[in-house]
């Protein structure tokens, strides 16, 4: 089973997260560079082809995601329903 990191931002912080994300000992790490209003992008869209059930998605933390309840709702899910596992590695304020 695999460890998967998600990262998207709208400015350099995309790396950072990256690196975050790696360290803890994501096997790839897949992003987008977008505004966390928009819906999620081509980095999402291949993430959810490549997990498989019983992997993990890391993620920093929703609110670095996306600014929208109904799209983090929307994402975690998705991956819920393709029985892959979300760690959120930063506690939600």
């Amino acid at each position: 089973m695999a460890i998967y990191g998600y990262a998207r931002t709208d400015s350099a912080q995309i790396d950072e997260q990256a690196v975050s994300l790696s360290a803890s000992g994501c096997d790839l790490v897949f992003s987008d560079f977008r505004i966390s209003a928009d819906a999620p992008g081509d980095g999402w869209r291949t993430l959810v082809d490549t997990v498989q059930p019983g992997d993990t998605v890391r993620v920093l933390g929703w609110s670095r995601l996306t600014r929208s309840v109904s799209t983090a709702r929307f994402m975690e899910a998705a991956l819920a329903d393709l029985g892959v596992r979300v760690e959120v590695l930063e506690a939600r304020p």
